[in-house]
Protein backbone atom coordinates (compact mmCIF):
# COMPACT_ATOMS: atom_id res chain seq x y z
CA UNK A 1 0.00 0.00 0.00
CA UNK A 2 1.66 3.46 -1.11
CA UNK A 3 2.19 5.76 2.05
CA UNK A 4 -0.42 8.80 0.90
CA UNK A 5 -3.04 5.64 1.01
CA UNK A 6 -1.86 4.47 4.68
CA UNK A 7 -1.82 8.11 5.66
CA UNK A 8 -5.56 8.40 4.41
CA UNK A 9 -6.81 5.60 5.70
CA UNK A 10 -5.59 6.45 9.22
CA UNK A 11 -7.74 9.99 9.32
CA UNK A 12 -10.96 8.02 8.18
CA UNK A 13 -10.64 5.05 10.49
CA UNK A 14 -9.94 6.32 13.94
CA UNK A 15 -11.95 5.71 16.90
CA UNK A 16 -12.25 9.80 17.30
CA UNK A 17 -13.54 9.93 13.74
CA UNK A 18 -15.99 7.27 14.19
CA UNK A 19 -17.32 8.47 17.41
CA UNK A 20 -17.44 12.09 15.64
CA UNK A 21 -19.53 10.54 12.89
CA UNK A 22 -21.97 8.43 14.83
CA UNK A 23 -22.43 11.85 17.42
CA UNK A 24 -23.35 13.55 14.03
CA UNK A 25 -25.54 10.77 12.95
CA UNK A 26 -27.56 10.44 16.28
CA UNK A 27 -28.00 14.20 16.52
CA UNK A 28 -29.68 14.05 13.28
CA UNK A 29 -32.05 11.31 14.56
CA UNK A 30 -33.07 13.40 17.71
CA UNK A 31 -33.17 16.44 15.00
CA UNK A 32 -35.80 14.48 13.05
CA UNK A 33 -37.80 13.22 15.86
CA UNK A 34 -37.91 16.94 17.60
CA UNK A 35 -39.44 18.01 14.40
CA UNK A 36 -41.76 15.31 14.55
CA UNK A 37 -43.22 16.20 17.76
CA UNK A 38 -43.14 19.84 17.06
CA UNK A 39 -45.47 19.37 13.69
CA UNK A 40 -47.63 16.53 15.98
CA UNK A 41 -47.92 19.17 18.76
CA UNK A 42 -48.84 21.88 16.24
CA UNK A 43 -51.44 19.87 14.01
CA UNK A 44 -52.75 18.15 16.96
CA UNK A 45 -53.29 21.30 19.38
CA UNK A 46 -50.90 19.71 22.23
CA UNK A 47 -49.15 23.09 23.20
CA UNK A 48 -46.75 20.98 25.44
CA UNK A 49 -44.45 20.37 22.49
CA UNK A 50 -44.25 23.22 20.98
CA UNK A 51 -40.76 23.67 22.88
CA UNK A 52 -39.66 20.89 20.05
CA UNK A 53 -39.51 23.46 17.84
CA UNK A 54 -36.73 25.47 19.51
CA UNK A 55 -35.35 22.04 20.88
CA UNK A 56 -34.78 20.94 16.55
CA UNK A 57 -32.93 24.43 15.60
CA UNK A 58 -30.43 23.77 18.57
CA UNK A 59 -29.71 20.17 17.75
CA UNK A 60 -29.50 21.64 13.79
CA UNK A 61 -26.90 23.78 15.05
CA UNK A 62 -25.01 21.74 17.07
CA UNK A 63 -25.22 18.77 14.82
CA UNK A 64 -23.70 21.38 11.97
CA UNK A 65 -20.75 22.50 14.26
CA UNK A 66 -19.77 18.76 15.00
CA UNK A 67 -19.62 18.22 11.31
CA UNK A 68 -17.21 21.29 11.00
CA UNK A 69 -15.13 19.36 13.97
CA UNK A 70 -15.33 16.66 11.61
CA UNK A 71 -14.47 18.25 8.32
CA UNK A 72 -11.69 19.88 10.31
CA UNK A 73 -10.55 16.51 11.73
CA UNK A 74 -10.69 14.46 8.30
CA UNK A 75 -9.43 17.60 6.81
CA UNK A 76 -5.50 16.55 6.39
CA UNK A 77 -6.32 13.13 5.36
CA UNK A 78 -8.39 14.91 2.39
CA UNK A 79 -5.53 17.06 2.09
CA UNK A 80 -3.20 14.43 0.99
CA UNK A 81 -5.25 13.49 -1.43
CA UNK A 82 -6.83 16.82 -2.91
CA UNK A 83 -4.33 19.19 -1.99
CA UNK A 84 -6.50 22.27 -3.84
CA UNK A 85 -9.50 21.08 -3.80
CA UNK A 86 -9.38 20.13 0.41
CA UNK A 87 -9.45 24.01 1.96
CA UNK A 88 -12.07 24.98 -0.48
CA UNK A 89 -14.50 22.16 0.69
CA UNK A 90 -13.17 23.14 4.54
CA UNK A 91 -14.67 26.26 4.12
CA UNK A 92 -17.92 25.11 2.65
CA UNK A 93 -18.24 23.54 5.62
CA UNK A 94 -17.64 26.23 7.86
CA UNK A 95 -20.00 28.73 5.85
CA UNK A 96 -22.70 25.89 5.85
CA UNK A 97 -22.45 25.74 9.51
CA UNK A 98 -22.84 29.01 10.10
CA UNK A 99 -25.61 29.27 7.71
CA UNK A 100 -27.63 26.66 9.73
CA UNK A 101 -26.65 27.99 13.04
CA UNK A 102 -27.70 31.72 11.56
CA UNK A 103 -31.09 30.16 10.59
CA UNK A 104 -31.75 28.59 13.87
CA UNK A 105 -30.41 32.06 15.51
CA UNK A 106 -33.02 33.75 13.59
CA UNK A 107 -36.08 31.78 13.86
CA UNK A 108 -35.52 31.51 17.75
CA UNK A 109 -35.24 35.26 18.04
CA UNK A 110 -38.17 36.07 16.42
CA UNK A 111 -36.13 37.82 13.48
CA UNK A 112 -37.99 35.93 10.52
CA UNK A 113 -40.26 33.51 10.38
CA UNK A 114 -39.68 29.61 9.47
CA UNK A 115 -39.52 30.57 5.81
CA UNK A 116 -36.33 32.18 5.86
CA UNK A 117 -34.78 30.71 8.42
CA UNK A 118 -34.87 27.12 6.80
CA UNK A 119 -33.24 28.36 3.72
CA UNK A 120 -30.36 29.31 5.74
CA UNK A 121 -30.69 25.70 7.18
CA UNK A 122 -30.96 24.22 3.82
CA UNK A 123 -28.37 26.06 1.77
CA UNK A 124 -25.75 25.47 4.86
CA UNK A 125 -26.92 22.09 4.43
CA UNK A 126 -26.00 21.62 0.98
CA UNK A 127 -22.77 23.22 1.16
CA UNK A 128 -22.40 20.61 4.07
CA UNK A 129 -23.14 17.91 1.49
CA UNK A 130 -20.63 18.93 -0.76
CA UNK A 131 -18.37 18.10 1.52
CA UNK A 132 -19.96 14.85 2.15
CA UNK A 133 -20.11 13.40 -1.48
CA UNK A 134 -16.19 14.22 -1.81
CA UNK A 135 -15.61 12.47 1.23
CA UNK A 136 -17.28 9.31 0.21
CA UNK A 137 -15.81 9.59 -3.47
CA UNK A 138 -12.41 9.70 -1.51
CA UNK A 139 -13.48 6.68 0.76
CA UNK A 140 -14.78 4.69 -1.75
CA UNK A 141 -11.76 4.88 -3.84
CA UNK A 142 -9.62 4.15 -1.56
CA UNK A 143 -11.67 1.28 -0.12
CA UNK A 144 -11.38 2.69 3.38
CA UNK A 145 -14.94 2.24 3.90
CA UNK A 146 -17.84 -0.21 3.45
CA UNK A 147 -19.08 0.00 -0.05
CA UNK A 148 -22.59 0.23 1.35
CA UNK A 149 -21.78 3.19 3.83
CA UNK A 150 -20.08 5.21 0.68
CA UNK A 151 -23.43 4.45 -1.08
CA UNK A 152 -25.31 5.39 1.59
CA UNK A 153 -23.16 8.67 1.94
CA UNK A 154 -23.59 9.54 -1.60
CA UNK A 155 -27.22 9.08 -1.35
CA UNK A 156 -27.57 11.41 1.15
CA UNK A 157 -25.27 13.85 -0.16
CA UNK A 158 -27.23 14.56 -2.93
CA UNK A 159 -30.57 15.03 -0.78
CA UNK A 160 -28.31 17.52 1.23
CA UNK A 161 -27.05 19.34 -2.18
CA UNK A 162 -30.44 19.82 -3.27
CA UNK A 163 -30.83 22.61 0.08
CA UNK A 164 -28.52 25.04 -2.82
CA UNK A 165 -31.69 25.56 -3.87
CA UNK A 166 -32.49 27.56 -0.54
CA UNK A 167 -29.69 30.10 -1.82
CA UNK A 168 -32.31 31.90 -4.74
CA UNK A 169 -34.52 32.17 -0.74
CA UNK A 170 -31.95 33.58 1.03
CA UNK A 171 -31.05 36.39 -2.08
CA UNK A 172 -34.84 37.43 -2.37
CA UNK A 173 -35.02 37.80 1.38
CA UNK A 174 -38.15 35.25 1.33
CA UNK A 175 -39.83 35.12 4.48
CA UNK A 176 -43.80 34.24 5.39
CA UNK A 177 -46.29 32.16 4.58
CA UNK A 178 -47.27 33.53 1.00
CA UNK A 179 -44.08 32.13 -0.48
CA UNK A 180 -44.70 28.47 0.89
Amino acid sequence: MREKEKLFMNGFISKMTGRLALLVGILGILAFVSLILFFVGLFQNIRSLSFMGSINDTINALASVLSVVLASVLHPALRRLMPRLSLVLLIGVWAGAIAVTFGSWLIQTGRSDVELSSYYFFFGNGLIGIWLWVLNRMARQQAVWPRNLTHLGLIASVFMMLGLLGLYGILLGLDGNDYS
